[in-house]
């Protein structure tokens, strides 16, 4: 079922099984301001979960934030028939005869309103994850930019995070390190995302980062350098 994660924002979540075992993973629900409903990166739901979506308002869009995140889009698609759909470009390689309008580098989507900024993260282009914000609730919506799992069901994806140096913290899987082809464009993007006025981080996988969220999404991008600063010495 729905979980309140601040105003007109909610998630619902469940288990992704994977070949190493079960992610925990979750989706996002934003209410427009007109009372319209965006489904972030959606997972497989049943009816009861659509009909508390239902219940918050019309389904205005449904947003597969990146090349990786779409296994349930078509799902969601045939429950919400008049919403429009959202993608990240390269995805019409893999949902061959879903029809998605392309989200932008940066700015806003027309078909998601004012609501939601949107900036991609560049450089990465296997993943080209798309990184939002909801300005009202202050709120950032990520994908697999960042990790925050502290618990999950089985050995096998224990081992899987703890090798990525993403078990038990908030940080960015190593992963991200081997698929980047463009250092400098993902610093640039991750630069502007920091900018932004946030105080809290949804991610897809893990807790919700809910305190010093900023300085926490920095510390776990400081690799990266630029914008992605190492948080200072105490004192």
């Amino acid at each position: 079922m729905l979980r309140a994660i601040a105003g007109d924002v909610w998630a619902y979540e469940r288990d992704l099984r994977l070949p190493v075992g079960f992610l925990p993973s979750r989706t996002t629900v934003v209410r427009r301001a007109d009372g319209g409903i965006i489904i972030h990166s959606p997972l497989a739901f049943d009816d009861a979960t659509a009909r508390a979506i239902d219940a918050l308002g019309e389904v205005r869009a449904l947003v597969a934030p990146s090349c990786l995140h779409h296994l349930f889009l078509k799902a969601a698609t045939e429950r919400w028939p008049r919403a429009s759909v959202l993608g990240a470009p390269g995805l019409e390689k893999k949902l061959s005869g879903l029809r998605f309008t392309p989200l932008p580098r940066s700015g806003v989507a027309p078909e998601i309103g004012e609501d939601l900024a949107v900036r991609l993260v560049e450089g990465a282009p296997y993943i080209t994850e798309h990184v939002f914000l909801h300005a009202r609730s202050r709120t950032l919506l990520v994908t697999d930019l960042l990790f925050n799992v502290h618990e999950v069901r089985g050995f096998g994806m224990k081992v899987f995070l703890w090798l990525g140096g993403a078990w038990k913290k908030t940080a960015q899987d190593r992963v991200w390190r081997v698929l980047i082809r463009d250092r400098a464009a993902t610093s640039r993007s991750v630069a502007d995302i920091l900018a932004w006025d946030f105080e809290r981080v949804v991610i897809a996988h893990g807790d919700v980062i809910d305190n010093d969220a900023k300085d926490r999404t920095r510390a776990a991008l400081a690799w990266l350098g630029g914008g992605a600063a190492p948080l200072p010495p105490a004192g």
